[in-house]
């Protein structure tokens, strides 16, 4: 790794499946909220440059984040979509001098427990075809088959090798410009894409897979947050000891 790396966190969400009053991201884990914790996972590894938060066009909540003046953050107004938002915020870090062969990373504002150990597993990864976060399943996976609306219950189509089904989490990380490019053909061609890796498939990269954590957990669910907090207190008393 030659030179230090910045961060894209997508952060335009509001969370409805968490059922909340206020964005997921704002919710408080462990007395911080979910995003100030997920940006000082970065802020504290010495290969993180600085990092560019995504921001609903009305968010009322960030101004009361403790990294509101920091140098090293900068924020942006997101897009309707994540993946909107992850465009504006590498249009922003070309604007800001970037070039388009350094590689960057994007991580899920609702993923505040990534460790430094992994952070640092997909910095240090080399890969011409750009690399995630991911955990192998480890639970029997069944594929759906088609719902119509004369038999509108689900049914198994079949079992699929779990061998070959891994997790995706971030972070993920890609070279500046092809991310972009990637994008921007996924939004001409009107190709749904959930994360970064599925638009650099539909150009026919390959990424690698990166072994990730258990504990890497996306807060989405209400019971998510509770499962979230046990892990951190968890993980707190280990560092301790």
């Amino acid at each position: 790794m030659s030179q230090a790396m910045w961060v894209i966190i997508p952060a335009a969400g509001v969370g409805q499946r968490m059922l909340s009053d206020c964005p997921k991201q704002y919710l408080s884990l462990a007395g911080e909220t979910i995003l100030d914790r997920t940006i000082e996972v970065f802020l504290t590894h010495p290969w993180i440059a600085g990092v560019v938060v995504g921001l609903g066009a009305n968010d009322a909540y960030w101004p009361a984040s403790k990294w509101f003046d920091n140098p090293r953050v900068r924020t942006y107004v997101g897009g309707a979509e994540r993946c909107d938002t992850v465009q504006k915020g590498l249009q922003l870090l070309q604007q800001a001098s970037l070039q388009d062969e350094q590689h960057v990373l994007v991580h899920d504002a609702a993923r505040p427990l990534l460790s430094q150990s992994a952070l640092s597993r997909i910095i240090k990864h080399e890969s011409s075809q750009g690399a995630l976060l991911a955990m192998p399943s480890k639970d029997t996976v069944k594929q759906q088959e088609a719902v119509s609306s004369v038999e509108p219950i689900s049914k198994v189509k079949s079992t699929l090798d779990r061998r070959h089904i891994w997790l995706a989490q971030t972070p993920q990380k890609f070279p500046l410009g092809a991310l972009l490019g990637a994008l921007d053909q996924a939004q001409m061609d009107g190709k749904q894409v959930t994360d970064e890796c599925s638009a650099m498939e539909l150009q026919g990269w390959q990424p690698d897979l990166v072994m990730g954590e258990n504990s890497n957990i996306k807060v989405t669910l209400p019971e998510d947050l509770i499962i979230a907090e046990a892990l951190f207190s968890h993980l707190s008393n280990s560092k301790a000891h």
